[in-house]
């Protein structure tokens, strides 16, 4: 608890990233990481495995855009840093813990960006269109990736209405909907290679590991066809509640474009 309220504390970031609670959520990732480090290992080591293979695969060597770049856990950033040009890590919130960890790479930035275009205007009291065209007008971009992002994106925004402005869950996740296919839009307008790793599926688990209820983490959005799947034990038992424990189902896509047209 010392060490999350001295990681907030250091932390400089603009007001409405503060009030819509992305820096509580980024240093409460941080911490549950630590607490769970072992049991995420096989999803982190799948993600960062399906990554490489699917960096290997781009046209070109110029530029990676991560989107979603978080504690850089799940990112091959070896792999990465030595096969493109620049690599670019966005992100609503870059921890110091983070920034740290770049520092030996050179062609390595991080960019502060929110992805989903509305927290700013959630805040201020609007009611925003998701939308971003972060990255398009760069046409040095030869490899994209969504990096466990997607369900998490409308989130915020999602907690932001219910409590602020006391919207119902049915609202709130068709604003979540919204959101997510802004995501896949926004990927699906890029000319260089487009991967997406992201959970699909929650599912929760009682004190006897009886499954008790799912839940769609794209909000009713269609997932396009996925190349490889795997289970996240995201919170044991007593991490998130003592009442229950939670398991993601994920999917990876290696070209996303090509994915959709499928679809």
């Amino acid at each position: 608890m010392l060490a999350e309220m001295l990681l907030y504390r250091c932390m400089r970031t603009e007001k409405w990233v503060e009030r819509i609670g992305y820096l509580a959520g980024a240093v409460r990732l941080w911490s549950r990481f630590g607490r769970c480090k072992r049991l995420w290992a096989p999803h982190l080591a799948n993600t960062r495995n399906f990554v490489a293979e699917a960096a290997d695969a781009a046209p070109g060597r110029r530029t990676a855009l991560v989107f979603g770049s978080g504690l850089l856990a799940d990112l091959p950033l070896d792999h990465l840093a030595s096969r493109f040009a620049r690599v670019d890590l966005v992100d609503i919130v870059h921890l110091p813990t983070t920034r740290w960890r770049t520092r030996r790479y050179p062609n390595v930035r991080h960019i502060v960006c929110d992805l989903t275009g509305v927290g700013a205007g959630l805040v201020a009291g609007d009611l925003p269109e998701p939308q971003s065209d972060f990255g398009l007008d760069d046409p040095s971009v030869d490899f994209v990736v969504s990096l466990n992002l997607v369900s998490q994106l409308p989130l915020a925004a999602s907690e932001w209405l219910e409590e602020k402005r006391g919207w119902s869950e049915i609202l709130c996740d068709a604003y979540a909907a919204r959101i997510v296919a802004a995501h896949l839009a926004h990927l699906r307008r890029f000319a260089g290679s487009v991967c997406l790793v992201g959970d699909a599926e929650r599912r929760f688990f009682d004190r006897n590991g009886v499954e008790t209820d799912r839940q769609d983490a794209w909000f009713g959005v269609a997932p396009p066809p996925a190349d490889a799947a795997w289970d996240w034990d995201l919170a044991p038992l007593g991490e998130i509640s003592r009442e229950y424990s939670v398991r993601n189902r994920v999917i990876a896509i290696r070209e996303l474009r090509d994915s959709m047209r499928i679809a």
